[in-house]
């Protein structure tokens, strides 16, 4: 047997060592349901993200209302009385 062949037979023992590791990591994340959370982890971040677009829009129509003219000139009128 010449070197090569001993090399690549420690190589192919290593392989299959780490892919078996790797195959039980994630046996163990699916039994332990991590991927159904990263989901629902998911799902959670876009209704926030939705959510806060929507607060976003209502800010700039009040923030227009508020620096608009006619919400001063009535400020001014009340102050008036």
């Amino acid at each position: 047997m010449d070197d090569f062949t001993g090399v690549l037979i420690v190589a192919i023992v290593f392989s299959f060592i780490a892919f078996s590791v790797y195959m039980q990591h994630k046996t163990e994340r699916f039994k332990a349901g991590v991927d159904d959370l990263e989901m629902d982890l998911s799902k959670e971040n876009k209704s926030l993200k939705e959510r806060t677009e929507a607060l976003e829009q209502r800010v700039q129509v009040l923030e227009k209302i508020v620096t608009g003219k006619e919400y001063q000139l009535k400020e001014e009128i009340d102050s008036l009385t």
